[in-house]
């Protein structure tokens, strides 16, 4: 398959060198880019500006904002070549309303910024493709229960545009093992999720689910995926 892989946070510009931005290291989609790299699939990794990069996978560009991050996955989708996506990245909900150029003083006694929402992406990514893809998502919590965590996947299938969503804890990330990153995939709304322990085993199970989800072109499958 060739695969698309988004990785990382986004950058919200508040002026030449200031931005707002989230605690996402970019890791998981990393390693899920050489994980499915190192099994034969072609992979173009989409990284934030600070992202870990990947140690097998060759193809990596960059974005910044979700403005950036949005017109960079529609132009490379828009070609048809890719059979899937894997949105690992985590994507500001908010960004500055007003970009400043230049630097902001930094004699002011405080700063205050207005901010207004980002458009969602995922629910997206199937129209920026001329054939279909199959649509993984991806949800972090953090520190949620079971019916938080359970509340925040179902929203997430509600918006449409996914056919199953990775979800994953800060607090279980924290508490885990290096290689046990745990996740819990779920193939559809009001489901019981599979848990899933580490990526490598996640690059595995989505692999499987995308034998299952269609449409195939002589072959080929789809998926896509987000953080």
């Amino acid at each position: 398959m060739k695969l698309l892989v988004t990785s990382g946070a986004t950058r919200e510009p508040i002026d030449e060198v200031r931005f707002l931005s989230n605690v996402s290291s970019g890791r998981t989609g990393a390693q899920l880019a050489d994980s499915l790299s190192q099994r034969g699939h072609a992979v173009t990794l989409l990284a934030g500006e600070a992202a870990v990069r990947p140690t097998a996978t060759p193809d990596v560009r960059t974005f910044s904002s979700a403005e950036d991050l949005q017109t960079k996955l529609q132009k490379l989708l828009s070609t048809g070549a890719f059979d899937g996506v894997i949105m690992a990245a985590a994507v500001a909900d908010y960004r500055p309303a007003e970009f400043t150029a230049g630097k902001l003083s930094s004699d002011a006694d405080g700063l205050t910024i207005r901010c207004v929402r980002n458009p969602k992406i995922l629910p997206q990514l199937k129209s920026f493709s001329p054939r279909p893809l199959a649509v993984v998502g991806f949800k972090l919590t953090v520190g949620a229960d079971a019916s938080a965590r359970y509340a925040a996947v179902f929203a997430q299938f509600a918006t449409g545009g996914v056919d199953a969503v990775v979800q994953n804890d800060l607090a279980e990330i924290r508490a885990a093992a290096a290689d046990a990153h745990p996740f819990r995939l779920f193939t559809a709304a009001h489901t019981e999720p599979q848990p899933v322990a580490g990526v490598s085993v996640l690059a595995l199970e989505l692999e499987r689910i995308l034998s299952r989800l269609g449409p195939h072109q002589a072959g080929r499958m789809s998926l896509e995926g987000e953080q």
